[in-house]
């Protein structure tokens, strides 16, 4: 190829031209091409809800090596299992009575998972413990009863704090407990002397059901408060509810949380809390998405999703709805928009990462769990559509105008 492109460029003057036509067309061809491949890669998709246990992912936490817990709504009910690394399942929701009414599984520092199987009650589970010895913690100290809804954990200086969102009856609320020692296990010695707040007063009027660490001392709740100004139009009587975003800060074990700032949000419901690599939070939401900055100023995003997740790069994607031809992909703030070679074939409720594989898990049109993953290795590799003719197009090139500067160089030469 070289030889014969080199021999066009030593004829006469048209014959050049006929050559560096020929170059100009192989750009415009290859640039072509090129886009016609620029669909998303890695992409797999398989009508089960997960490989151990088929069934509706209600919630799941990613660990190393392709492990996780999961909950499951399963033909038998619902169940929690652990797939550890060796690809061993071990169920661990035999004791509890009422699996589908836990509404969250946290994971802590170490790798524990923490739920609530009862109101008053936090039960850490060390998922990646051999003996898997679960420890029971009762927050009935001042025989209030509240049922916990979320859990996030903040580090103050060498132990942690975890803010708890409550269900106080007629109210929902935060409450906080702390110091936990470090290392948490066991968690008996890790919570001595540990105490609950008593409830955060300051917040009537909202329905508080997520919560996350931000800075040392904030934290980010998000919820429903009613609009007092606008009514459903199906019942006149009945308040329009619409997302909203908390501040809340505490620091001390002594304190109730106290409520400092509310962003209200237009409409649409807030699915997922997000921490970025530099400590921020993403709120992302069914209309839109909302990046909460280190000093709590928040600053909206045009993305509508129906569940996201953080890749190992720090990447954040976004799910629209079953039949969306695209995913959302925030990289340092800029969102970019990856076309899907097919539609997405289910709705998607939960994702997470593991091994630099996105998962995402949701019911289809028929009502069946499936789970569609992306290897975000796969973007740009050479293995892809797109990345192998990247990389023909850049060694094709290559070879042309190494050729064309070879020439021009060799007839300086002769001129001399």
């Amino acid at each position: 190829m070289a030889k014969g492109w080199r021999g066009l460029l030593e004829e006469e003057s048209e014959h050049q031209w006929v050559a560096i036509s020929g170059f100009f067309v192989f750009i415009i061809l290859g640039a072509i091409a090129i886009q016609g491949t620029s669909s998303l890669p890695g992409v797999d998709y398989r009508s089960n809800g997960l490989e151990a246990v088929d069934g509706r992912v209600m919630d799941i936490v990613y660990g190393d090596s392709g492990s996780y817990t999961a909950m499951v709504l399963a033909d038998e009910g619902g169940v929690i299992f652990h797939y550890d690394e060796q690809g061993e399942v071990m169920d661990i929701s035999a004791d509890y009575e009422d699996v589908l009414g836990m509404t969250f599984m946290t994971q802590l520092h170490d790798g524990s998972i923490v739920v609530s199987p009862s109101n008053n009650t936090l039960e850490v589970i060390p998922v990646y413990s051999e003996t898997l010895q679960r420890t029971v913690i009762d927050l009935n100290e001042d025989e209030a009863s509240f049922d916990i809804l979320d859990v996030a954990e903040q580090p103050n200086g060498d132990a942690y704090h975890w803010l708890m969102v409550t269900d106080e009856g007629s109210k929902s609320s935060l409450r906080g407990f702390g110091d936990i020692a470090a290392p948490l296990q066991p968690v008996p010695i890790a919570i001595l002397g540990a105490t609950v707040t008593s409830a955060m007063v300051n917040n009537d009027g909202y329905e508080w059901n997520m919560v996350e660490a931000l800075d040392e001392g904030t934290w980010v709740a998000t919820g429903l408060m009613a609009n007092s100004f606008g009514t459903d139009e199906n019942s006149p009587a009945t308040p329009i509810k619409h997302p909203v975003i908390g501040l809340i800060s505490w620091s001390s074990e002594l304190t109730a949380p106290m409520l400092t700032y509310v962003e209200e949000i237009d409409q649409g419901d807030i699915h997922s809390l997000i921490k970025l690599e530099n400590g921020s939070l993403i709120a992302a939401g069914t209309d839109t998405a909302v990046h909460i900055a280190l000093d709590g100023t928040m600053t909206e995003i045009q993305v509508a999703s129906e569940s996201a997740a953080r890749d190992e790069k720090g990447a954040v994607w976004f799910f629209a709805g079953e039949g969306s031809t695209s995913v959302v992909r925030m990289t340092e703030g800029v969102a970019e928009k990856m076309p899907l070679a097919r539609p997405l074939p289910l709705n998607v409720e939960v994702s997470g990462v593991s091994n630099e594989v996105i998962y995402a898990h949701g019911m289809d049109d028929s009502g069946e769990p499936g789970t569609y993953s992306i290897d975000t290795m796969a973007i740009g590799s050479i293995e892809s559509g797109r990345g192998f003719l990247n990389f023909i197009f850049f060694t094709a090139s290559s070879v042309v105008m190494g050729v064309m500067l070879w020439t021009a160089f060799s007839r300086m030469r002769q001129n001399q």
